[in-house]
């Protein structure tokens, strides 16, 4: 129980500082003690402190969610080949700018004297205290965009979570209904041949038809639920909830890898490579999967021995990278050009363990949803409540949650396909949490020593393909949203474009590379 006491806590530290209106100048006293980040030396002297272990379980639990699910699509969009080896390459690059974060944020704590900083915190500090007068006046302005990104993000996955939690249990219903109407039909063709002389006519009796709803009635059932859970303001209370869904999707996991290597199929129905044109959408879907960023300051700020972090990082996400790359190749060789948005739904319903992996599944994302929201939520409502008498505080955020709440539930509505909604958030907001924040955080931070050639194209380089792959990925999703039967050919034309772009930025980096100092991008994206 006090690991997942630990587990609630480590969301807290995402939000420091939300009002993002005091500057390095506040002194601590002046601040509540409950937001302010936790020492290291705290820490190593405290029960409160995490260890090695339970730092490597939480990377695992704050990245293996309903992207992973996802993934066999995104192969599907990039090619048995070809989807694979950039989900391997993408990893590795999101792992690299985790320890970018983490480097920033050691050399301004050792720079300012200050206590271990958050997300934000690192890249309004990083600017504030930059050579550059221009980054030092947008330093307010860099810690909102990244507050502005967290909530986009992690309102985005409670968007996805509604759409995930409506479409497989809209299936577990109509999979039951089928089987009782399959009953039922073989029980009426056993009395009318076995029970009744040939001779005598029976009218037909046909069995009902299944009870299909709307998917959006789903979401609209779901709704009161998931409010009253956001409505639970400590997270501490429901560390047993927490235990249950890693339990529930841990076993739903297992389940769904006992199924898929149960045949490969055909390599050779499969495509090696997909069109350019799709690749945006495997590079939504890929980046919304490694959704961790967010926690691994927090959980670095709360170790005993943070020295040691960068080897839970290391191997948490290696772990992450193998299990993200074999669940996609083998869901994908296994249910081949049908694979859906989540892979939980291409589950049969012939089968009840099939059926319990839903449940099971679903009540996990059901859990997760008030652990995603709790960012937002602080984020936004503490700014509002200042505002107001304390005899309104506590109505009006229950209120602002619910509309929050309603507010996801609205995304979901507009947009009810989960591989959608996926790769549009992952391209959105992943991509500049993940892929394009770091690296240029990277060059403020060190901008008054000279840069290394190889840093310097290293972290343009990874940043603009983040960039393009924004807007790439933003472009082609929304045009599938708005035209879901068949793209106009500008659309598919520009998300080639863009795709060439990305390549040609690749290959101008690493030439110009080779000219500054001899040493390739590639060779300095390493885990460490």
């Amino acid at each position: 129980m006090p690991s997942q006491q630990i587990d609630m806590e480590l969301m807290t530290p995402l939000m420091e500082n939300p009002g993002g209106g005091q500057e390095e100048e506040d002194s601590e006293g002046d601040q509540d003690p409950d937001l302010l980040p936790v020492r290291h030396q705290e820490l190593g002297n405290s029960h409160q402190g995490i260890t090695f272990t339970q730092a490597l379980i939480h990377l695992l639990k704050g990245n293996i969610g309903t992207g992973l699910l996802g993934l066999p699509l995104a192969v599907r969009n990039a090619g048995v080949i070809v989807g694979p080896l950039c989900l391997v390459l993408m990893g590795v690059v999101c792992v690299h700018c985790m320890h970018i974060l983490v480097h920033c944020s050691h050399h301004l704590c050792e720079r300012l004297k200050r206590p271990p900083m958050g997300y934000s915190d690192t890249v309004a500090f990083s600017m504030e205290h930059s050579s550059y007068q221009c980054f030092r006046k947008s330093a307010r302005f860099g810690r909102h965009l990244v507050n502005f990104f967290l909530v986009l993000t992690q309102l985005g996955f409670c968007s996805a979570y509604f759409v995930f939690l409506a479409e497989n249990i809209k299936q577990v219903v109509e999979g039951y209904q089928g089987v009782n109407i399959t009953l039922a039909d073989e029980s009426l063709s056993f009395a009318n041949t076995s029970m009744v002389p040939a001779l005598v006519p029976l009218p037909t009796m046909v069995p009902s038809e299944p009870w299909a709803l709307d998917l959006r009635l789903y979401m609209l059932f779901f709704l009161p639920f998931l409010i009253l859970l956001v409505f639970m303001k400590d997270l501490k209370n429901m560390a047993v909830l927490s235990l249950l869904a890693n339990v529930c999707m841990a076993v739903s996991v297992i389940i769904i890898f006992q199924y898929i290597t149960t045949d490969f199929g055909d390599l050779q129905r499969l495509p090696l490579t997909s069109p350019l044109a799709k690749f945006p959408f495997f590079f939504g879907t890929a980046i919304f999967a490694f959704e961790g960023i967010g926690v691994v300051l927090p959980l670095e700020n709360q170790m005993k021995e943070p020295k040691r972090f960068p080897m839970a990082l290391n191997i948490g996400m290696g772990i992450t990278i193998v299990l993200y790359v074999v669940l996609a190749t083998l869901g994908y060789l296994h249910f081949g050009d049908d694979i859906k948005g989540s892979i939980t739904l291409n589950l049969p319903h012939n089968a009840w363990t099939n059926q319990m992996v839903k449940i099971l599944y679903s009540f996990g994302v059901f859990v997760s949803f008030a652990i995603q929201f709790f960012v937002p939520a602080e984020i936004m409502i503490p700014p509002v409540q200042a505002r107001l008498r304390e005899s309104w505080r506590t109505p009006c955020e229950m209120i602002l949650r619910g509309l929050l709440v309603c507010l996801t539930f609205s995304f979901a509505v507009l947009i009810p396909r989960l591989d959608l909604v996926i790769s549009l958030v992952g391209a959105v907001s992943s991509s500049a949490l993940a892929l394009v924040f770091p690296p240029l955080v990277e060059l403020i931070t060190f901008s008054d020593r000279p840069l290394k050639p190889a840093m310097l194209v290293k972290d343009l380089l990874i940043a603009v393909v983040g960039f393009i792959g924004f807007l790439a990925g933003t472009y082609v999703t929304l045009a599938e949203i708005i035209s879901p039967e068949e793209p106009p050919e500008v659309i598919r034309e520009a998300a080639q474009k863009l795709t060439v772009a990305a390549a040609t930025a690749v290959a101008g980096a690493l030439r110009m590379s080779e000219e500054l100092g001899g040493t390739t991008p590639t060779a300095a994206v390493t885990l460490g």
